[in-house]
């Protein structure tokens, strides 16, 4: 599935039921396959011809589907939508009736006598349309950095879309042969799944037909087209192409080398070689978001494939760990194709944590598992809620699929559950698991139970038993460590567990069978143990050394230490490794948001750090004072944690100063611009003085800021700016030279402060300065100027919600309605907000809504209760050095 900027998950459908107590999952089955098509009547071989008109948005075509008929039928039912059929036959005899059901999307052809058992040609014609948004055959528009208009016209068939551009059995257990031909302008260029077979010109236009694809799901097969240029290489006898508008595919240099490399260690890691002749990548100007895993010809939002001189290093981490995600799919999803919707997480759980394994090992100065840890707390922060859903959701039928792509839940959740479940099995015992699936699983379908079943085979363990409580059951434990010490110093941990909540209690009181990593003293090796019970014990190292219960950050769980052992932690904070920094921080700061423990825990370790200046570790600091410094917008007490804030980080800014060193990693400058940031909107006059005077440089001399340092430069310049300085930044968006700067620039814009100023940016945004295939960056650009404006954002965003959403599929226009109450709970009242919303969405979209709007309560009643521990904290603890502060 795409792998999205903002991850919008068609709203046709959003019920989802929670799994319920974990059972033997058993292996794939086609005739058990959940879904509506009657399983008697299976396409083995679609010939498709499709002739799109990308400026009337209209598309004909013809199809001759081969089928087999496993019993006499009278009746053939297949998947439609918006589509006429017409001169319908089988075996060159007339059908007797053909109806198509749109709200059902599905056709139902009556035969002029029933069929019997064997092989039989379906043939005929059908008209469709072309569709405006991401969803089944595109139209994209764009314009050029010259300002020349254009158009290309690509596909996004999954979850349930293929339906759009040419009727067929749509779902993913059909798994067929596919070759696919079409008619456009013969100065455009076609690319699909696999090779050109032949191409025709016939005066204005041309046909190209494609070789047959191996059998496959619907929602993988893809087609683009229109004025396209590649760059293009050969390795280990495959062919790789990077596919863009004309004049952009240079661009697409650094993908094409990723790509051979990628693909390597995946033929190596999964010990299966990747079965299509090339694999294409696409560069889609806008669109949807992210990327789509179609094999052969992965489709690609152009900003997470390109990489023009001007890019940053964040935009280089993009391109490589989406390429990542989405060429494991050519195994996890293409070669082994989930059953039913239930069990997506096989394909999005597995791309997403080989995607971070192999951006790891080919990246190692990105520390990028550190950085992954930012996704893992995305998914606790999710999961911690009533309102959460298991790993594996029971979709009823398919025109619910597309509700089961929870990106925090079924990505991220589902990532570190394979991280935490790999290191316990161990690497190599992990790989041949894998291995096993794959083989035997390959080109056809699998459930979680073919996966634990492989996995077992390979370890010798029960897998299921300790993996299936993690799949089929919403939320996680948090792990309380009782330290008991004997009279020589020797320390054992007992250990229970409970359901982590923010907010109220689960009467299931789930139980998790939890891999655990301990660690005492800073330099211990870390003690694998299964916690399967409460009140088990463990060996746990010295009392007088620090403890991480989940050392490396690996675990997908809380620890909540007692007394003496956080206060022993707190002491000891300093020297212990940084990933078990980390944890404590992440654990730490959850525990005050479920109120389980004080503020003042949370801030003694944000204020021991010492010398270290892991970029993680202070990402996270910087969130929490972060939320802190927001909730207290407003209140007396808040130029007083202001400044607290900046003394927390400025040790940090001291040492790191405004420029890059010879050597550091990408991490460290990264953390720079974020401190840097952080100072800037927290009102630090001399970063502030120093950021305005960058800025009056770069715009004398474009080449006096890197691109990695614009954003923030722009966007403190931006808090802080007058007519004046809107005026200079406005010019600087207007001059952008491609859209990566476009992006950069503009989004600058959304950090003014001023209420004119901002209202002036949301009648620039919502221009025609902002190229077609950018649309994105106005919701975007408007969602985050909710900080510093938000009732006028507010008004404004319920008055132009269908000009913002306009380029958005039907399921991200209802997903993103039900964002809005954790977005606006500062503008509105919270009822108004869910009378919107609902007002806005299906009926159907209620668990939706639910969680929006539990998220919204939580941060009003965590704001109402942090805002008082704040203050009375921070009037205990003086800042030790003056730091310069501004007003806001």
């Amino acid at each position: 599935m795409r792998v999205d900027f903002l991850r919008p998950l068609c709203a046709a459908a959003f019920v989802v039921c929670a799994a319920g107590a974990a059972q033997a999952s058993p292996p794939f089955s086609f005739d058990a396959a959940p879904g509506r098509l009657p399983k008697t009547v299976v396409p083995l071989d679609y010939r498709v011809a499709i002739v799109p008109d990308a400026a009337s948005k209209t598309l004909t075509g013809t199809e001759t589907i081969a089928l087999e008929v496993r019993k006499p039928v009278s009746v053939i039912v297949m998947n439609s939508l918006n589509e006429r059929l017409r001169a319908v036959k089988l075996d060159g005899t007339a059908v007797a009736g053909v109806k198509s059901d749109d709200e059902q999307q599905l056709t139902t052809l009556t035969l002029a006598k029933p069929a019997a058992v064997g092989r039989h040609t379906l043939t005929f014609a059908y008209s469709g349309k072309l569709e405006t948004a991401p969803q089944g055959l595109f139209v994209q528009p764009y314009r050029t950095p010259d300002g020349t208009n254009g158009t290309m016209l690509s596909t996004q068939f999954e979850a349930t879309d293929a339906r759009r551009m040419f009727p067929c059995w749509d779902e993913p257990a059909f798994r067929a042969t596919f070759q696919l031909t079409a008619t456009v302008p013969a100065n455009w260029t076609t690319v699909s799944n696999m090779p050109v077979h032949a191409r025709a010109v016939h005066g204005t236009v041309a046909t190209t037909t494609f070789e047959r694809t191996p059998k496959m799901p619907t929602y993988l097969l893809e087609f683009s087209a229109g004025d396209l240029a590649h760059v293009d290489a050969d390795a280990d006898g495959k062919h790789f192409g990077v596919w863009a508008v004309r004049g952009q595919e240079q661009n697409g240099a650094t993908a094409l080398a990723n790509a051979p490399v990628i693909l390597a260690d995946y033929d190596a890691y999964f010990g299966y070689t990747f079965p299509l002749p090339k694999l294409d990548s696409i560069a889609v100007p806008g669109g949807f978001q992210g990327a789509m895993e179609n094999w052969g010809a992965i489709t690609y939002n152009d900003q997470a494939l390109l990489f023009p001189p001007n890019s940053t290093q964040a935009r280089k981490e993009t391109v490589f760990s989406i390429q990542a995600h989405e060429m494991a799919h050519q195994w996890n999803g293409d070669l082994v194709t989930m059953g039913w919707w239930d069990d997506i997480w096989l394909n999005e759980s597995f791309a997403s944590w080989m995607a971070a394994k192999e951006t790891a090992l080919r990246n190692p100065t990105w520390n990028w598992w550190e950085g992954q840890d930012v996704a893992k707390e995305a998914a606790m922060n999710a999961d911690a809620r009533l309102t959460s859903h298991p790993i594996e959701q029971h979709v009823v039928n398919e025109l619910e699929a597309e509700a089961s792509f929870d990106p925090v839940i079924t990505y991220d959740k589902g990532q570190a559950f394979l991280r935490m479940l790999e290191a316990y099995l161990g690497e190599d015992t992990f790989r041949a698991g894998v291995r096993q699936y794959i083989k035997a699983r390959a080109f056809s379908n699998a459930t979680s139970g073919d996966l634990w079943r492989g996995l077992s085979a390979a370890s010798g363990k029960d897998v299921e038993a300790i993996a299936s409580g993690w799949t089929t059951q919403p939320g996680f434990p948090l792990v309380s460590a009782l330290a008991m010490c004997d009279s020589t110093g020797n320390r054992t941990l007992a250990l229970t567990q409970k359901r982590f909540l923010y907010n109220g209690t689960d009467a299931k009181n789930p139980h998790w069978n939890v891999p655990m990593d301990i660690r005492s003293g800073p330099s211990g090796k870390p003690q694998q143990i299964l916690f399967t019970r409460d009140g088990q014990t463990v060996p746990a190292g010295r009392c007088d050394e620090p403890l991480s219960a989940n050392a490396d950050a690996i675990g997908y769980y809380r620890v909540a230490y007692d007394e003496a052992t956080l206060a022993l932690n707190q002491r000891g904070f300093a020297t212990m490794p940084s990933a078990d920094k980390i944890a404590q921080l992440d654990d730490q700061w959850a525990l005050v948001e479920g109120n389980q423990a004080p503020l003042s825990s949370y801030l003694a370790f944000s204020s021991g750090m010492g010398n270290d200046l892991d970029a993680r570790a202070w990402e996270q600091i910087l969130g929490a004072l972060g939320t802190l410094e927001f909730d207290e917008r407003g209140t007396p007490g808040h130029d007083a944690f202001a400044a607290y804030a900046r003394a927390v980080i400025h040790p940090v800014f001291d040492r790191l100063g405004w420029d890059a060193k010879d050597g550091e990693e990408p991490a460290t400058q990264a953390l720079r611009r974020a401190v840097i940031g952080d100072l800037g909107a927290w009102g630090d006059t001399a970063v502030i003085a120093e950021a305005n005077k960058r800025f009056d440089g770069f715009v004398a001399n474009r080449a006096s800021l890197a691109p990695d340092d614009q954003g923030v430069v722009m966007a403190i310049v931006a808090e802080n700016a007058d007519q004046a300085r809107f005026d200079q930044l406005h010019t600087i968006a207007k001059s952008a030279k491609d859209e990566a700067e476009v992006r950069r620039f503009y989004g600058a814009l959304a950090n003014v402060r001023d209420p004119k100023l901002a209202q002036q940016v949301l009648d620039v945004i919502m221009s025609s300065e902002i190229p077609p295939q950018a649309a994105g960056i106005r919701v975007r650009t408007v969602m985050g100027m909710t900080p510093n404006n938000p009732k006028l954002v507010w008004a404004f965003y319920k008055a132009h919600y269908n000009e913002l959403l306009a380029s958005s599929s039907e399921f991200s226009r209802a997903l993103a309605m039900t964002g809005i109450p954790a977005t606006f709970w500062r503008a509105a009242p919270l009822d108004e907000l869910e009378a919107f919303v609902k007002a806005h969405v299906p009926p159907t979209a209620g668990a939706f809504v639910a969680r929006g709007m539990e998220r919204a309560r939580s941060a009003v009643a965590l704001r109402d209760r942090l805002v008082p521990s704040a203050d009375a904290y921070v009037g205990g603890h003086k800042p030790a050095t003056p730091v310069s502060s501004g007003n806001r």
